[in-house]
């Protein structure tokens, strides 16, 4: 029997035959209309009651409300303006990086009346085309008694769901939400989630996987066309008290110039006691779950990576530890058959960035089943840790097993929840289908 293999699919135990060579001109067609589609860079301009605020690669303004007062601008600890004039902009700043401004209103004494903070990003030199939520640009802007959050539109996504500290509060067409019912000495987190059908990218790889998961969704047993083609987008953002955010640079000092020691534990498993095969044709026809609920500290998982990450005075130090859970395969009459572990070898951290400013890692994954061959577990995560103690961690995954992403700090006792996903069926691990995609940053400093 002939078979066909495809530049840029990313091999896992996927052939297409002669059966369906028909689909290959299909396929080859839409690689090439969109291979010659090119992602334009363009300034990003986001504008609210509070603040407009444009954005390119290396330079951020931001034009307030005129009060007809005296003004000072800060961003960090370092004073970047004083005057009377209501706006500001900056040069010669980094590509795709966080910053966080202070604008202070002053009466005629000097004497501060008013803070505004805002916590946005330059746009990135080239956008990763396979996490868009990694260089989204993403506002944050606090006031007395309102929060506000403004985000790049993402293509494909007409509806948004806000959830605040795991509740659902509302549904926005547009890419902003005001919340003005809080309490400034509470810190909250709210979560955007959305959902997208593949073909809206314009990624020559995505079109590739759209075409390709909507025959997964066709001819897999027990999935659906929709499911197998739809994106999961899950973008959480978490904000300190407004109190604590709006107090004066002065007193922010002292916790900016802390050296931290952070801790990242990356888990997957399988949540069912017994977990049937997918694939009805194979000799093994059940599998052992790891029967549990998400849980940081749990001894049962498919696979599990500990990163640590030790700031020093101009860059940092990394470690990592990673652990494959055993495999175990029943018959029909959960009888034993066999066990094994998977290697290890394509788990990998990369060591990207470290300086006086931020860490960034890598951490890439691929764990296949050791018994039967099988589409392997993948996900990527790169993620940014500022020294004023901001995080930025954007990662994506297969719908399946289930995910789940903690932080801490090694002097704490208790886990962070960063990310927790469900599975959606053993089928959407085949590379066809559609991912995850999922990002946790801060804005506490």
């Amino acid at each position: 029997m002939t078979h066909f293999s495809f530049p840029g699919l990313k091999q896992r135990g996927v052939k297409i035959t002669t059966r369906q060579s028909l689909l290959a001109l299909g396929i080859a067609g839409i690689a090439y209309l969109v291979s010659h589609k090119r992602l334009h860079r363009a300034v990003i301009k986001t504008t609210s009651l509070m603040c407009k605020i444009e954005r390119k690669e290396t330079a951020i303004k931001l034009v307030w409300p005129d009060e007809g007062r005296f003004y000072r601008v800060f961003r960090g600890l370092q004073p970047i303006y004083s005057g009377k004039e209501p706006y500001v902009a900056e040069q010669g700043l980094a590509a795709g990086t966080i910053y966080t401004y202070m604008i202070e209103s002053l009466d005629g004494e000097k004497q501060v009346k008013k803070r505004m903070k805002i916590q946005t990003s330059t746009t990135a030199e080239n956008k990763k085309e396979d996490n868009i939520l990694l260089d989204l640009v993403f506002t944050t802007i606090v006031a007395k008694g309102q929060i506000s959050l403004e985000w790049e539109p993402i293509k494909g996504i007409e509806e948004y769901m806000i959830f605040r500290n795991g509740v659902k509060v509302g549904k926005v067409h547009g890419c902003s939400f005001s919340d003005r019912r809080i309490s400034e000495n509470q810190g909250y987190t709210y979560t955007i989630k959305a959902r997208r059908p593949l073909p809206r990218s314009e990624q020559e790889t995505y079109a590739v996987k759209s075409f390709l998961a909507s025959m997964v969704g066709v001819f897999k047993k027990g999935s659906s066309q929709a499911q197998a083609a739809i994106e999961e987008i899950t973008n959480t953002k978490k904000v300190g008290p407004v109190k604590q955010l709006l107090q004066s640079v002065k007193e922010s000092k002292a916790d900016d110039q802390k050296l931290r020691h952070w801790r990242l534990r990356y888990s997957t498993f399988l949540p069912e006691e017994w977990l049937k095969n997918p694939n009805l044709a194979s000799k093994v026809p059940y599998f052992k779950g790891d029967n549990r609920g998400f849980d940081p500290d749990s001894s049962r998982y498919r696979t599990r990576v500990d990163l640590t990450i030790q700031e020093k005075e101009k860059d940092a130090e990394i470690e990592f530890s990673k652990a494959v859970g055993k495999s175990e395969a029943y018959d029909k009459d959960f009888v034993f058959l066999e066990e094994g572990v998977a290697s290890d070898e394509d788990i990998v951290v990369k060591h990207v960035l470290a300086n006086k400013e931020k860490t960034t890692i890598q951490l890439t994954h691929s764990v296949g089943n050791p018994i039967i061959l099988s589409p392997a577990v993948d996900y990527k995560v790169i993620g940014t840790f500022y020294r004023n103690g901001e995080i930025n961690i954007a990662g994506y995954h297969d719908q399946a097993p289930h995910h789940e992403v903690y932080l801490k700090e090694t002097d704490e006792q208790e886990w962070e929840p960063l990310h927790q996903a469900k599975s959606k069926g053993l089928e959407m691990m085949a590379r066809p289908t559609a991912n995850h995609l999922w990002r946790y940053s801060t804005f506490i400093q």
